[in-house]
């Protein structure tokens, strides 16, 4: 049997469809992944282990033990560290001969994660007025106003950073922008392009999610309503709040 080789890599801001996009390509036969992976923020495989919560989080994410996860460090590169991965790993399905790892912080640091892999890969964005919705309807309460005043500055900071990581690379030969608002409405093109990107055929069945594997997904597929539920949430002035605060991530911005 053929060493299981890294087939892709997933990532962009947290929380707008990376999960989904995961589900998606597990339906393809033989593609699977655990819940995320991290190594590539490192230099070296050696240099994971240390990674916290990334390093921790391995061990459930791809179900394995500390001693599993420590072989895995030891490899002399990553081809070697992600073949290791999926051999150990009891979560990935049996019959696995190509992995991905879905990392949304690999977008803030886009550049070093081309440089230590080979691979395709995906970058997931929404519109900056939903991941503001997103974030306010974690944080349970209900003054926006007084929330917002503390979140804008950090938030803009990180999401700037990533921004910059996007708008150099996206285009390029091996990295693929996925809309979650395209994927909901124009769904068949964008998952077309996205399976394309990757080497793989998109079929309809791999639109059909058979089971979720983790519970942060919340439906089998992208529905309109999700993706523009900050319409309902945010008053229209606080939508232009933030498209003016966060007017720099301009091709994020759904019009």
């Amino acid at each position: 049997m053929s060493p299981v080789s890294l087939l892709f890599v997933v990532c962009g801001l947290e929380h707008t469809g990376t999960t989904l996009i995961s589900d998606l390509f597990r339906q393809v036969e033989g593609i699977d992944s655990g819940f995320e992976g991290g190594v590539l923020l490192r230099s070296s495989p050696n240099e994971f282990r240390d990674l916290q919560p990334f390093a921790t989080n391995m061990l459930k994410g791809w179900g394995i033990t500390q001693e599993q996860l420590d072989h895995c460090c030891d490899a002399d590169d990553f081809d070697t560290f992600y073949m290791r991965l999926a051999e150990a790993s009891t979560v990935i399905n049996a019959n696995t001969n190509r992995i991905f790892d879905k990392t949304p912080r690999y977008l803030s640091e886009l550049s070093k994660v081309l440089e230590r892999c080979d691979c395709p890969v995906l970058v997931s964005y929404k519109d900056p007025r939903a991941i503001v919705c997103s974030d306010f309807k974690r944080a349970k309460t209900d003054d926006f106003d007084t929330w917002y005043d503390s979140y804008r500055g950090p938030k803009l900071r990180y999401m700037t950073s990533c921004y910059e990581q996007f708008a150099m690379h996206t285009g390029t030969a091996r990295v693929k922008a996925i809309g979650l608002e395209n994927l909901a409405m124009n769904a068949r093109n964008s998952m077309e392009e996205m399976f394309a990107h990757v080497g793989e055929t998109f079929k309809i069945e791999h639109a059909i999610i058979d089971s979720l594997r983790y519970k942060n997904v919340r439906n089998k597929t992208v529905s309109a309503d999700i993706v523009f539920e900050y319409k309902g949430i945010l008053s229209h002035r606080d939508q232009d709040r933030v498209l003016n605060d966060f007017a720099v991530c301009e091709q994020w911005i759904y019009k």
